[in-house]
């Protein structure tokens, strides 16, 4: 049980060493949440392919790259964890992104990368994401403390 509010801000620049710093701020939170350790690896992962995914693809095709950064805000009450994943690079095409990824095919063709979005789906309890032209686009995760509430996934990612 967590016993305050926890809330964890962090901007990162578009450069993925910092992902390690990302990764251990998202496993710890999930640890002081109440996350045992497999749960808070399986969460540092869905955080990290969502930061992951905003520098290799969301940047690349910016509009404005003077403006590279990745903004994840991690809380944590009683009942969930939350993460904000905010940048202001290019919109992602969720169109392009299978709800269902067949993982033995994907290695038999050799395939590396492109496991992401499933990843995040599967490991998460809600994934949902916004794109506000001309301001940002936002990702939130939830992963649910509760078990039990864990079924009802509400994916709009």
């Amino acid at each position: 049980m967590v016993k305050r509010p926890i809330r964890r801000e962090l901007v990162v620049p578009v450069d993925t060493a910092r992902l390690a710093e990302v990764r251990r701020a998202a496993s710890e939170t999930a640890l002081a949440a109440g996350f045992d350790e497999a749960e808070a690896r399986l969460i540092a992962l869905a955080v990290d392919d969502a930061v992951t995914n905003v520098i290799r693809h969301s940047y690349r095709a910016a509009e404005h790259p003077e403006a590279q950064w990745v903004e994840v805000t991690l809380s944590a009450d009683d009942e969930r964890l939350e993460v904000l994943v905010r940048d202001t690079g290019a919109a992602i095409d969720l169109g392009r992104v299978p709800q269902f990824v067949d993982i033995n095919e994907h290695v038999r063709r050799g395939r590396r990368g492109g496991l992401g979005i499933f990843l995040m789906r599967r490991i998460m309890d809600e994934v949902n994401y916004l794109f506000r032209r001309g301001e940002q686009n936002e990702l939130r995760m939830v992963k649910y403390i509760d078990r039990s509430r864990r079924t009802a996934k509400n994916d709009s990612a």
